[in-house]
């Protein structure tokens, strides 16, 4: 009986290893679309920000 117990918590350890391998590569994937996204609204954000500003002194 323990000897089936040990190698049946061997497995679970295992698919449990394997499972937060896989997860840690998902958020490093989702990471990388957050900071690029977050990038592109800093971007967004100044470009507005000049047009604004560079529109008063046009006229």
């Amino acid at each position: 009986m323990n000897r089936e117990h040990y190698e049946d918590n061997v497995h679970w350890r295992k698919r449990q290893l394997n499972t937060c391998y896989e997860l840690g590569a998902i958020i490093n994937e989702q990471q990388d679309k957050i900071v690029s996204l977050m990038k592109e609204n800093n971007r967004l954000k100044r470009e507005n920000w000049n047009l604004k500003h560079n529109r008063g002194r046009r006229r």
